[in-house]
């Protein structure tokens, strides 16, 4: 028996099973698939799709007794988190910075990882594209950006990365190509070379699409602003993203170094209960059903987006547990010892489909506090 059970490997589920492991709590996670943060910007909004501050994030995720102190300290452990795994988070609650997308539009954001830069107000700004990226076309994003910010200055070039596949290549595949020096070599010379030939001034910033190294980014970053003379930032838009598929690798991997057992290509599909507590969920692999029993329970499988929650004919249908809901997919009789986190509470914690990072960060902080407080009433937490 496990003292936490973790259901969903998304942003939720594998910060819930760090901390809770984090906390001594013998833990594990049961999956189907990557989780829906490798489809994610790995930038974190207060809400997504708005530009709204912290008072519009509490009355929209209706926090009660709410203190700003509780965000705080839920933001700095991720950041600690993040600064120990060497892909450090930064961004305040009080200044939110201004990103550009792959598609050349603004945003918002208060989280972000270093490979993001703020955008300027004013200044020049140019945009790099590669031959073989078809999904990040630089003109299109230069001239987005040009009307989303007038005050700006922005030239598009676009080079070659020098490699060819007998697929169409993807941000990702350029970022695995200049974790390569050779690579970021060849294609700071051509940024140079167009640079001089057409006359561009020196920028206050260059954007990349999401493609500054994956495993070398550090490297990566460095070399390019350090030769360019100027910072640089990525562009995240569709997926895959290599700044969430960064963040999802360093994560897991810090899963499996504090003990985290995964339970992986697992199909949860119930569980039992006694009372009004959950004692074990009914997993199913390719062969076999078993039963996996737990103390605590965290239900970290997402909204509708996440396939988590399910829109039938009936209503909003929970689909692991198979827990009755109401009208908007949060739990009608939640167990005491069951933990929705994120957008696995119903569809009044989203929009756009998604809850956000920094509320998913909250939620679980907030979680693991009362589960820590049960445990410690009813017992010393086991090993």
């Amino acid at each position: 028996m496990y003292d936490v059970v973790v259901v969903g490997q998304g942003l939720s589920g594998m910060l819930a099973a760090i901390w809770a492991k984090e906390q001594g709590f013998s833990t594990a996670l049961t999956a189907t698939g990557t989780g829906k943060i490798m489809q994610s910007t790995g930038v974190m909004d207060l809400i997504p799709g708005s530009s709204g501050g912290l008072e519009d994030w509490v009355h929209f995720f209706q926090i009660d007794g709410f203190r700003k102190s509780q965000l705080s300290e839920a933001i700095d452990q991720f950041k600690a988190l993040t600064n120990k795994l060497n892909y450090s988070y930064k961004g305040e609650l009080d200044h939110p910075i201004s990103i550009v997308t792959g598609s050349g539009h603004t945003k918002k954001t208060f989280l972000y990882p270093e490979t993001i830069s703020p955008l300027p107000d004013k200044g020049h700004v140019v945009i790099i594209g590669f031959e073989e990226i078809v999904d990040f076309q630089p003109t299109y994003v230069m001239k987005n950006l040009k009307r989303s910010c007038p005050a700006l200055s922005v030239d598009a070039i676009k080079i070659q990365l020098g490699e060819h596949s007998q697929r169409t290549m993807s941000q990702l595949d350029a970022a695995r190509l200049l974790d390569q020096k050779e690579i970021r070599s060849h294609c700071i010379k051509q940024i140079k070379e167009q640079m001089t030939n057409r006359n561009i001034s020196q920028p206050n910033l260059f954007v990349f699409p999401a493609s500054l190294g994956v495993e070398n980014w550090k490297e990566t970053t460095g070399q390019f602003s350090v030769e360019l003379k100027a910072p640089v930032t990525e562009a995240p838009g569709m997926p895959p993203n290599t700044t969430a598929i960064r963040l999802n690798e360093k994560l897991k991997k810090e899963a499996v170094k504090l003990g985290v057992r995964f339970y992986a290509d697992t199909t949860v599909v119930g569980c039992e209960l006694e009372g009004d507590e959950v004692k074990s969920l009914k997993i199913k692999t390719s062969n076999q059903m078993t039963d996996l029993c737990g103390k605590h329970f965290i239900l970290a499988t997402g909204g509708i987006l996440g396939g988590g929650l399910q829109v039938t004919s009936s209503g909003i249908k929970e689909t692991a547990l198979g827990l009755e809901t109401d009208r908007t997919g949060a739990l009608l009789h939640c167990p005491v010892n069951l933990y929705p986190v994120g957008a696995s509470m119903g569809t009044q914690m989203t929009l756009n489909g998604i809850t956000g990072g920094v509320f998913t960060i909250f939620s679980i902080r907030e979680m693991i506090g009362k589960m820590d407080q049960k445990q410690m009433l009813g017992g010393i937490v086991s090993a």
